[in-house]
């Protein structure tokens, strides 16, 4: 089982995470970084969001992370958006999205990769000395 890093830490990452995914969001229009690099980053953002405000585990937090991402990404399918009131459209589409991408999934499955790869190097190993013997 990976420990849990402390609440703030998660904290902390999803306000930066979030302010760089606002920046993706308002100075890119297309390209790779806007298409693909913004579902990797989200994934991370999602997981610090769920891990600063909540005690659940390591594990859980990726299973539900990955969950929501998978949701709502197949909700494209559907065009979620087309059925907001109208004035909500556009923060609708931010949301849910505009369009199903197999390559989106890629980028999520990448993003709760590389967190769990986080998550191991940064927790104790347990063969590390213990503080204070």
């Amino acid at each position: 089982m990976i420990p849990r890093s402390k609440g703030s830490i998660y904290s902390i990452v999803f306000f930066i995470l979030l302010s760089i995914e606002i920046a993706i969001a308002t100075y890119l229009k297309t390209g790779f970084i806007r298409a693909n690099l913004g579902d990797f980053l989200v994934v991370i953002l999602l997981y610090c969001l769920l891990m600063g405000c909540s005690s659940i585990s390591v594990k859980t937090g990726l299973l539900v992370t990955l969950a929501i991402s998978f949701i709502i990404e197949f909700l494209q399918l559907v065009n979620l958006p087309q059925y907001a009131p109208q004035e909500y459209k556009h923060a609708a589409t931010l949301v849910f999205g505009s369009h199903f991408s197999w390559l989106d999934l890629l980028m999520y499955v990448l993003g709760i990769g590389f967190i769990l790869w986080v998550e191991i190097v940064s927790s104790p190993s347990p063969l590390s000395p213990k503080k204070g013997i």
